[in-house]
């Protein structure tokens, strides 16, 4: 995220039913503990990270405790995205939770740049002998487009 202003989150494979990544939104009076360990409370307008059974990350802000990455994680996917600015604002005022993240999609992100980043961070994971990287990407974005921020 650093090198390229672009947040990330690192998901344990084996810890995603389904082996999946699905974005929809909470329902309302859904709760949600974050990495922080804290509880909260959500409703239909926060965009969540899901995998095939539950939800696994507020999208945008902040990852949840029952994703972590810990010592045992022998398989990461990385998930890299452009979600709305205006909705991660809201989102993380509603939750009450600013973060890194948060505060870089609120300015507002080039969308070009969630692969290049990926590109990046799987570059550093070989190059420091912290994993080998596997071929595959899922992208649902449909091509480069000039001049636009966050879409999602």
């Amino acid at each position: 995220m650093e090198e390229f202003g672009q947040p990330m989150h690192a998901f344990d494979y084996e810890q995603l039913a389904g082996h999946e990544i699905v974005v929809r939104c909470a329902e309302d009076g859904e709760t949600f503990q974050t990495l922080d360990g804290q509880e909260r409370k959500l409703d239909s307008t926060v965009l969540m990270i899901r995998d095939g059974e539950k939800a696994v990350g507020i999208a945008g802000i902040m990852g949840g405790e029952n994703s972590k990455i810990t010592d045992e994680v022998q398989t990461m996917v990385f998930e890299s995205a452009c979600f709305d600015g205006t909705n991660i604002r809201l989102s993380s005022k509603k939750v009450g939770l600013r973060t890194d993240a948060s505060g870089k999609f609120e300015k507002g992100l080039d969308p070009n740049n969630a692969k290049a980043a990926i590109d990046r961070a799987c570059q550093l994971i070989e190059e420091l002998g912290a994993g080998e990287v596997v071929g595959g990407m899922i992208d649902i974005y449909p091509g480069e487009e000039r001049g636009k921020t966050c879409c999602i």
